[in-house]
C-alpha cells in the first residue's frame, strides 16, 4: 500500500470588515477549510494545534467537503496543521505548519495514491 501524503494547496485570505457599533465587541469570523480527496479512501480530517488534535469530520474517496473553524479554535493568528487519516489505513500524514488568520479560507488536496 503507497503512502498517502496531502498537498497543501493553497491559503487564501477572505476577509470582511463591518463597521462596529461603538462599545460592542466585534464577532471573530469563522474559518473555513476546503479538503478535496482526490483518494479512493474515505479520510478522517484533524486539526492540530498546540500538540491538541481536534476532528474535523471526514471526507469521503473522490469528493470534497468544507469545514468551518470555529474562532476559539483560530485565535488571532495561529500555526496550524492539518493531519489525515485514511480509514482503513495506518498511516497519518500531516501538512506543514500554516499561520491562519480568522476569516481565511484554507484549501488542502489529497492526492491520489
Amino acid at each position: 500500500m503507497r503512502r498517502v501524503v496531502p498537498l497543501a494547496v493553497g491559503l487564501l485570505a477572505a476577509g470582511c470588515h463591518h463597521a462596529a457599533k461603538p462599545g460592542s465587541v466585534p464577532p471573530r469570523a469563522e474559518t473555513a477549510v476546503k479538503v478535496q480527496n482526490q483518494n479512493y479512501l474515505d479520510m478522517d480530517v484533524f486539526v492540530v494545534r498546540g500538540g491538541q488534535r481536534i476532528r474535523l469530520g471526514m471526507v469521503t474517496g473522490l469528493s470534497t467537503h468544507l469545514f468551518m473553524l470555529r474562532p476559539e479554535v483560530v485565535g488571532t493568528g495561529t500555526d496550524l496543521q492539518f493531519e489525515f487519516h485514511p480509514i482503513g489505513g495506518r498511516a497519518n500524514p500531516r501538512t506543514e505548519r500554516i499561520m491562519v488568520q480568522p476569516g481565511d479560507v484554507i484549501e488542502l488536496t489529497i492526492p491520489p495514491s
